[in-house]
Formats: C-alpha cells, structure tokens, sequence
C-alpha cells in the first residue's frame, strides 16, 4: 500500500478524535502531509472513521485534487492543503468541532491561555466565517494562524490545529478544547483568571522545550 504508514497514523489520530470527543459522527477531518512529496493523506467525507482502513483514505495534492483513494476527500481538503502551502513548517492537521472551543468561536473571542500546557497555542484567534469547504474559509483560517499560531477557532464552526507533526496537532486541539472549558466555567462562575500576560511567553518556551516535535 503506498503511504501506508502516514495514512495509518491519520487513521489512528482520526480516530482517536472520535473517542476523545473532539469529533462527532464524521463532523471534522485529520490531515498529514505526505513523506517528501507534494500532497496530503486525508480522511474521506461522510464515512465513519472507525470503520474505515487505512489503504481506503484519500490522497489529494497540495491544491486539494483526489489523486487515489476509494473515499472522497473530505470536503475541507481545501483548508488543510492551503495550510500545508502556506506554513512548510505545519505537516499535521486537525479539525475538530470540539464543543467549548466552538462556543467561543460563535461568541468572536479569543481562548486565553488558562493552564501551562495551552501556552504554545493559546491565546487563540478566531477566523471569520465563511461557509465550509469553501476557498474564503481555507484563506481565512490561513490568516488567522498568521505566520507563527499553530491553533485558531472557525467562527460558528469548530477548531483547526496544525503543528509540525499531526501528533502534536492532536495535543493541541485537547488541551485547547480543555482550555475553552475551564476559560467558559470559569467565567460562568463569576471570575476568568488566565495565565497573566508576562508569565505566558516563559511558559511557553518551557512548554515548547518539552513538546517532542
């Protein structure tokens, strides 16, 4: 099978979406760029991840073409490939609709950096909205990550995290999602106290140092 240990490692990270709650159904999708070529590994559209194999998920170009793959790519295809284009640095992908990320999503804020392990994502961007699928959303997550953000949310939509390796994507849409929440309670408790502005860059490095990339 050709790729076949980058599509097993989408397959398994997909799926551990799926058991972690960050996915629901087939809502979100998982990406990796492929080993030395031009073109990503993605999950398909509309079909459960846990009954999927691995030789079944799509490959697409970088321009988000279906190259091979029994399943169609994913519809957001667009919005990881224009990713891989802009940051070279980024070879995973996570989309998740990850429940208090979303919330702050629909209410334009940014998720602030409530515990140590958020500090190298958070505070979090919001990108507008644009429909799914579609080319504006793919440029609009593309500025919001800017040139050095790994995380930001999709404004009435969910979460997209993208890191130099998809492992580490994944630990970023769950600590972020773990940080929505305590920012949400928290403030729904009277108080938010993020992790103060001048210790978030100490945390951050400290944290990076300790990240496997």
């Amino acid at each position: 099978m050709k790729y076949q240990e980058t599509r097993e490692k989408v397959l398994e990270i997909a799926v551990k979406c799926l058991e972690k709650g960050l996915i629901h159904g087939t809502a979100g999708n998982v990406s990796m760029r492929g080993p030395g070529e031009d073109l990503a590994i993605i999950t398909p559209t509309r079909i459960p991840y846990d009954q999927l194999k691995p030789e079944q998920l799509p490959v697409v170009s970088l321009h988000a073409e279906w190259l091979e793959g029994e399943f169609k790519p994913s519809s957001e295809a667009p919005m990881h490939t224009a990713v891989y284009r802009a940051r070279p640095n980024l070879n995973g992908v996570v989309h998740t609709h990850s429940m208090y990320a979303t919330v702050f999503s629909i209410l334009e804020k940014e998720i602030p950096p409530m515990m140590p392990p958020s500090t190298p994502y958070a505070p979090v961007p919001v990108a507008p909205f644009h429909l799914p699928g579609s080319e504006e959303l793919a440029q609009s997550a593309v500025e919001a990550l800017g040139e050095d953000k790994m995380v930001c949310t999709l404004q009435n939509h969910g979460l997209l995290a993208a890191c130099p390796t998809l492992e580490r994507a994944f630990s970023a849409a769950e600590y972020i999602e773990e940080c929505a929440q305590l920012a949400y309670l928290t403030l729904m408790a009277g108080k938010m106290n993020p992790i103060p502005d001048k210790d978030v860059q100490t945390l951050r490095d400290r944290m990076l140092k300790g990240i496997a990339v």
